[in-house]
């Protein structure tokens, strides 16, 4: 009896533990050009992304610098909760599928905004 009471009160403990609270994020928070180090892996060390009201332009660049982005390829995007999804929207050869980009935002000023997996801040432009 007593084995099962405590076995109970652990089940209970367990069940009711907070999660993560999730980012209240809106959308226009996201508006303008942000620069950061790059994390995707080129020769270039720096990022820069443009973000409009429904698409993003991103680009590596060799400088650091707060043009916007106007480039032919780009991402539409929206937000999940505390995620930023980003689908491409340029030519691709038709041929493969480039699958949606998720990036969970953990953290967001109006001057900077944190990514994670990988790790990425971004800073705004003024």
């Amino acid at each position: 009896m007593m084995r099962n009471t405590v076995w109970i009160i652990v089940l209970i403990t367990l069940g009711c533990r907070s999660k993560e609270p999730v980012l209240s994020i809106n959308p226009a928070q996201l508006i303008g050009t942000w620069t950061s180090q790059s994390v995707s892996g080129s020769k270039k060390p720096y990022s820069r992304w443009t973000f409009k009201s429904d698409s993003v332009y991103v680009v590596d660049d060799a400088l650091k610098k707060c043009q916007p982005v106007t480039n032919l390829s780009y991402y539409r995007y929206w937000l999940e909760g505390d995620h930023l999804v980003m689908r491409y929207e340029g030519i691709t050869n038709g041929l493969v599928s480039i699958p949606d980009i998720r990036r969970r935002i953990i953290a967001i000023t109006a001057n900077e905004f944190v990514l994670n997996t990988p790790y990425q801040v971004l800073e705004k432009c003024p």
